[in-house]
């Protein structure tokens, strides 16, 4: 928990003239959630092609994957209720849970747990999932009866159950195409969809009378979208919305002592990177790459861009407090370095570049702002292009060189797999190493604990000395919550949301 400090009447002035972006429709009994990423016209249903965060907020509370994760990534039983590994390491079952349903009657079982799987890793799909379930083979899920399933590899798995626990991988009905999937949300969860248009304002989703948790606490939930942190500010303040799922930390003192609202915080959440392709001048010069990781001054992003609400990063995805990591510790600011590192890859006069960027998290155009300036020193000349944030993710992330991007934060397996390995559909940075894949391979296939640990290690250590991202930090993601609601805990891997316990007086 955050201590709370009272807004001023200056900035509640302000936020009242500025108002909400997309107002709410008038559904006094719902729980109105507000979040921040938004996925437009490509908003969508179907979990395997979750675009954005966005999508999550709909998908997580309709559908249900076979075993949750905390944030130690420990695994929990959802509609898996038990798994054990055969001797040899190759064949991992699944007893799944009985007298669940889908929202339109059907029966959940075996069927719809190999279709899902089968889906997902069919290159027709084109799910963000398939570089994660690389293990998997057509064929090789079975349904032994119609509560037993079975995955099998050619190589041990060790860490199967975490791995088909990543964001896509939301059970769907046998036969569901993609078509059917996209505007109607067929799952097993706690809310069912009520209201759903790609790139409308509002979603509302009711609850799920035979959800097999049980009745969710809120009898429906609307969900809407802004972008702007002072309007995020006023709806909750004036009681438009109950929760907001990410407050930009530039206008956290504007809600830290009012009695109306409490603010909770995560661990390490999602990290802010800056990210380059490797193949195009002039980041294809490992120099240019090593001399701009030299010149952040990473807990100076931390202090300024985040307030604190967030820890340093060595540019890989696991944090340096986990086993994982190569390191324990993230490199400091070295403008010496990084200007000599510029200058023998050949310019010794500096270097001037776009950067593009937008307020695709909280705080991202604040970042890219200051990245700039602690970097010019070095010789660095950066022209920050900030573009709207509602085109970001669409026109211009994967479509420019230099990118500022944000992740969620994921097991190493996943983390360093996602948006890296030469295969990933979402890599942002062009990084196609064959070696790299091998190293993640071979940790898949590594059953000794701390030899696995050793692997994923390197291969975060290949990343962030040859790789063309930046990871300069990881936010700590604070929400707010107006004090008359109760029942909701935020996870350090901010897809992962459950509101079932949600409830608001």
């Amino acid at each position: 928990m955050i201590a709370k400090t009272r807004i001023g009447a200056s900035v509640a002035a302000i936020g009242a003239a500025l108002g909400l972006a997309q107002p709410l429709a008038a559904q006094d009994n719902c729980v109105n959630v507000l979040g921040y990423e938004w996925s437009g016209e490509r908003q969508s249903m179907d979990p395997a092609v979750m675009y954005s965060g966005d999508d999550a907020y709909h998908i997580f509370a309709v559908y249900n994957r076979l075993v949750d994760v905390d944030d130690d990534f420990n695994v929990l039983p959802e509609l898996a209720t038990a798994w054990s590994i055969s001797e040899d390491g190759l064949t991992w079952t699944f007893t799944l849970r009985e007298g669940v349903t889908f929202h339109d009657g059907s029966t959940f079982g075996a069927a719809d747990v190999v279709y899902t799987f089968e889906r997902l890793i069919d290159p027709a799909t084109a799910s963000g999932a398939a570089s994660v379930l690389s293990f998997l083979t057509p064929g090789s899920i079975q349904a032994v009866d119609d509560l037993t399933v079975t995955f099998t590899t050619a190589q041990p798995v060790v860490e199967l159950p975490i791995l088909i626990s990543n964001k896509y991988t939301n059970i769907v009905a046998e036969g569901a195409t993609s078509e059917a999937l996209r505007l109607n949300g067929n799952g097993t969860g706690p809310f069912m969809q009520s209201q759903f248009e790609p790139g409308g304002a509002i979603r509302v989703l009711t609850a799920n009378p035979a959800y097999w948790g049980g009745a969710s606490a809120a009898p429906c939930l609307q969900i809407t979208v802004a972008q702007e942190p002072v309007a995020a500010v006023t709806a909750i303040l004036s009681g438009q919305v109950d929760l907001v799922l990410n407050v930009d930390p530039s206008v956290i003192p504007a809600l830290a002592d009012n009695p109306e609202v409490t603010l909770l915080e995560t661990g390490a959440s999602n990290s802010m990177t800056v990210s380059m392709w490797v193949d195009t001048p002039p980041f294809d010069n490992l120099l240019v790459r090593q001399s701009l990781k030299a010149a952040v001054d990473r807990q100076g992003l931390v202090d300024t861009v985040l307030l604190g609400y967030g820890q340093v990063a060595a540019d890989s995805p696991v944090p340096v407090s986990s086993p994982a990591s190569f390191t324990d510790a993230a490199p400091v600011q070295d403008i010496a370095r990084a200007a000599a590192l510029l200058a023998e890859a050949g310019y010794p006069d500096g270097l001037s570049f776009d950067l593009f960027t937008a307020e695709g998290v909280p705080g991202m155009v604040r970042m890219a702002q200051a990245f700039a300036e602690q970097v010019r020193p070095a010789g660095f000349d950066i022209n920050v292009v900030v573009t709207p944030a509602e085109s970001f993710w669409d026109d211009v992330w994967l479509n420019r060189p230099i990118v500022t991007s944000a992740w969620s934060m994921r097991p190493p397996a996943e983390g360093l797999a996602y948006a890296y390995t030469t295969d990933a559909q979402y890599n942002e940075t062009h990084f196609r190493r064959a070696d790299f894949d091998a190293l993640l391979a071979q940790a898949a296939t590594t059953t000794d604990p701390e030899a696995r640990l050793a692997v994923y290690a390197a291969a975060g250590q290949m990343l962030a000395e040859e790789g063309g991202v930046i990871i300069p930090m990881f936010v700590h993601q604070v929400l707010a919550i107006r004090s008359a609601c109760t029942g909701y805990t935020p996870r350090a891997q901010n897809f992962n949301l459950s509101f079932e316990t949600l409830s608001c007086s």
